[in-house]
């Protein structure tokens, strides 16, 4: 069989097939490239949304934080002004203990005085008892 001959009979059909089959192959490259392509913004679209919306939850528990910092310091403070109206009453009952305690001792020692009729010894001064601070 003479291919020359086969060619030059089937010459439109040969170059009608071969031109499908590249036409079918470039068809094929560009969809996939196109798919790709499109994948790819989807891609990117899809992470700029979660970008954002993190950026977002990242703001809004930020935000949460420092309004709870606030209340915190708010709290703090209150507690300090606590603390200090606490050690004022306290050094006050201290001081009114310490009379109640000396006026106690003077009538013990007038109520002896009275029943055994000695006169009470004056025992050394010494210093006041010290109960400290809240601190």
């Amino acid at each position: 069989m003479d291919w020359l001959a086969f060619l030059a009979a089937h010459s439109t059909a040969l170059w009608g097939a071969v031109s499908g089959v590249i036409s079918g192959v470039g068809a094929f490259m560009i969809s996939l490239k196109t798919v790709n392509a499109s994948r790819e913004r989807e891609r990117i679209k899809l992470t700029l949304e979660t970008s954002s919306q993190e950026t977002a939850e990242r703001a809004a528990f930020r935000a949460t934080l420092m309004a709870e910092l606030a209340g915190m310091r708010a709290m703090m403070k209150e507690c300090e002004t606590d603390k200090d109206f606490l050690k004022e009453r306290l050094n006050t009952a201290e001081a009114q203990i310490l009379v109640l305690k000396a006026s106690n001792e003077i009538m013990e020692k007038w109520v002896a005085f009275f029943r055994d009729g000695i006169a009470p010894s004056v025992p050394p001064q010494s210093a006041a008892p010290h109960y400290g601070d809240l601190g």
